[in-house]
């Protein structure tokens, strides 16, 4: 996991909810959470309220890496 994010960095949109990430990779929720459970995939922080949040950085560079695959 990687540093917690400012509140200001989650409301720029630096980072993603993982019902953001699905919608954009169309991985189901569940995969996500399995992913991480596994420690496998996107990297992501889990803030102390148990909210999960991925960086958008991360994100569209899976997104890339996997059109070019």
């Amino acid at each position: 996991m990687s540093q917690l994010p400012t509140p200001e960095a989650l409301r720029s949109g630096e980072w993603m909810t993982p019902r953001q990430v699905s919608a954009v990779t169309h991985y189901a929720l569940q995969t996500l959470a399995n992913n991480r459970n596994l420690g496998i995939g996107l990297p992501y922080v889990k803030l102390p309220t148990g909210r999960i949040w991925y960086r958008r950085a991360d994100v569209e560079a899976l997104i890339s890496g996997a059109a070019a695959a």
